[in-house]
């Protein structure tokens, strides 16, 4: 059976960035290709911004989540409408809105709804962490 998992609580306000990474940790060993992907959301697409670092005490989530996409080739999609309100913004979309700059880490994707859609209906479960 394959998942796709929603995150949508933000990474440093609750626990859902982190019980999604457990879980598709836990469920990866188990059965390789047990997710499909996963998809944040609202202020879960904050897990995707470069710019910002947790303190050296504390565990640093978009690192673990890009080790575990790395590992098990799971993609990562950030919501691009939620990211660029936030300040989470690719190359191309720098460009577009004129900007020096990007922010979003290596391993993380902007994608529209339309990827969650489609996700949702090629996958038998989406289990949603806020």
């Amino acid at each position: 059976m394959q998942h796709t998992l929603l995150v949508t609580g933000s990474p440093y306000q609750s626990k859902a960035c982190h019980s999604a990474l457990c879980f598709a940790r836990a469920a990866l060993k188990a059965q390789p290709d047990s997710i499909k992907g996963v998809f944040f959301y609202e202020d879960a697409v904050l897990i995707g911004n470069d710019l910002a670092q947790p303190p050296r005490d504390e565990i640093n989530l978009k690192q673990a989540w890009q080790t575990l996409a790395s590992e098990f080739n799971l993609p990562l999609y950030l919501c691009i409408a939620a990211a660029v309100r936030r300040g989470v913004i690719n190359e191309s979309e720098s460009k577009r809105y004129e900007l020096n700059h990007h922010s979003l880490s290596h391993g993380f994707q902007l994608e529209g709804l339309g990827t969650l859609v489609e996700l949702m209906n090629s996958t038998q479960k989406i289990i949603q962490f806020r």
